[in-house]
């Protein structure tokens, strides 16, 4: 791979600073009342800086979103792909939502209105069709495994897609209240809960 050229590598970095900045901004204000000079403000760039990378708000938006879900998506992916039991499974599965969100706070709120967008119905339909397919890939993966947990007789069978969805949807509630939480529990105990109420309520019956 030929090294990159300090051109490019400036690039990058004003690139990863912006997005990052994007984030912090929502995080506080909200994507409504997000602004692009408030980013730029953020970044310590000028506001004519964001566009020699960005065509307008919402690619710069767009671009943030999809440079962390990818980061998500690839530690989820991890813990799909482990050969273990599902139970051990879904517990690295959650593992990996929340420890991403704890540590990427700001993106969570990105998320969130990415998932249930504001504004004009024109820009809720834009921002819908960019997150919704990351959103579908995950659970399908998800429902994969679950699927296979079900052939294996190691969970009750069912619809293993609205499955993937109760739980993923479930984490989403859990990781919420941590963020809200002044001094939220170890993640070790919120997994313990999630995981164990999941396990309980799925698990074949003999």
């Amino acid at each position: 791979m030929a090294a990159k050229s300090k051109e490019e590598v400036v690039q990058e970095y004003r690139i990863e600073s912006i997005q990052e900045a994007t984030m912090r901004v929502i995080g506080r204000k909200g994507m409504a009342a997000a602004t692009m000079q408030e980013i730029a403000d953020e970044a310590g760039v000028a506001k004519g800086t964001i566009y020699l990378y960005f065509r307008d708000r919402e690619e710069l938006v767009e671009k943030t979103f999809e440079s962390a879900i990818l980061r998500l998506m690839d530690r989820v992916d991890a813990a799909l792909d482990q050969e273990i039991g599902i139970d051990a499974k879904i517990r690295a599965v959650m593992a990996a939502h929340v420890g991403f969100f704890g540590e990427n706070r700001e993106f969570f709120r990105l998320y969130l209105s990415l998932r249930m967008p504001e504004g004009p119905a024109t820009r809720q339909r834009r921002q819908k069709q960019h997150c919704q397919p990351h959103y579908r890939v995950r659970a399908e993966k998800f429902a994969k495994a679950l699927e296979d947990a079900m052939d294996r007789g190691e969970v009750r069978r069912g619809d293993a897609y609205k499955l993937a969805l109760f739980i993923i949807e479930g984490s989403t509630a859990i990781i919420l209240e941590r963020l809200n939480e002044d001094a939220p529990p170890s993640e070790e105990v919120d997994l313990d809960l999630i995981t164990g109420l999941i396990l309980d309520g799925i698990r074949k019956r003999s």
